[in-house]
């Protein structure tokens, strides 16, 4: 029985340590990829987005996040405005992408997001 309950206890703490190791480090950021298909997962309910518009918009996301890497790859953070550059060049492709509407609530979801973060 103590026997048991040992091996029990080494099988807990093994997958504790898997799921933290699976975890990304603080600062560490997610492939561009996979940031982009999280991002379209979540905006598809929320905007009603069809096939074609995930489609057309997969590329203009890749291509936000790869820039953003590249800014942040530099020692220094991005600048406010070298980073409101990028959303601007993003924003410009996604309304050609999303009707009037589905623009208007994506911005209404980053600005509520960005409250959430912000302490």
């Amino acid at each position: 029985m103590r026997i048991a309950k040992i091996w029990i206890l080494i099988i807990t703490a093994c997958c504790i340590q898997f799921a933290a190791q699976a975890q990304p480090k603080p600062g560490q950021q997610l492939p561009v990829a996979e940031r982009v298909s999280r991002t379209l997962e979540r905006l598809k309910p929320e905007l009603y987005l069809n096939p074609q518009q995930v489609k057309d918009m997969t590329p203009v996301y890749r291509n936000f996040y790869t820039d953003m890497d590249k800014l942040r790859s530099n020692v220094q953070q991005p600048t406010a405005e070298e980073r409101t550059q990028l959303i601007d060049k993003r924003d410009a492709k996604l309304k050609t992408i999303l009707q009037a509407t589905q623009f208007a609530k994506l911005k209404a979801l980053e600005e509520d997001a960005q409250r959430k973060n912000v302490p």
